[in-house]
């Protein structure tokens, strides 16, 4: 039980932290990245006014599973779950989900708005993971 509530908890705590780095660029004005309203519009439909809303649902929800998959890929090696580890994972998951956003997502997406987003998005979905999965780890160390 103590592991769930630990997990559960740093995985809200590290989307919520990833969510602001990723919605940070835009509201600074350095680059219009719109990710959660682009995974959004991939379920919904392009142009449709709850695009924002699903997405950010399907964000959270996938940032709260995404703590329990670190745990287990952590749980299957002698490699304790910390800031440290957490942040290789991020590392990780954040190359992968930056190549799948800009190639796969972005230029194949229904609404052209998205097809030229410049490196600003993967380089923000990639420190957006990197900061989550230390923030996970650092949650999850707690479990010791």
């Amino acid at each position: 039980m103590k592991t769930l509530v630990f997990l559960l908890s740093g995985g809200i705590a590290g989307t919520m932290a990833m969510t602001l780095f990723l919605l940070l660029p835009r509201w600074l004005g350095w680059a219009h990245v719109d990710v959660i309203r682009a995974g959004g519009s991939l379920l919904v439909g392009p142009g449709n006014r709850s695009a924002y809303p699903v997405g950010m649902g399907l964000h959270i929800l996938m940032g709260i599973g995404f703590a329990f998959v670190y745990y287990g890929f952590l749980s299957l090696s002698s490699l304790p779950f910390n800031a440290l580890t957490g942040l290789l994972l991020g590392s990780i998951h954040g190359v992968i989900a930056m190549l799948i956003v800009s190639i796969l997502i972005m230029e194949h997406h229904p609404n052209s708005k998205y097809h030229n987003r410049g490196p600003a998005t993967g380089l923000a979905h990639l420190g957006a993971h990197m900061v989550y999965g230390t923030i996970v780890g650092s949650v999850a160390s707690l479990l010791r």
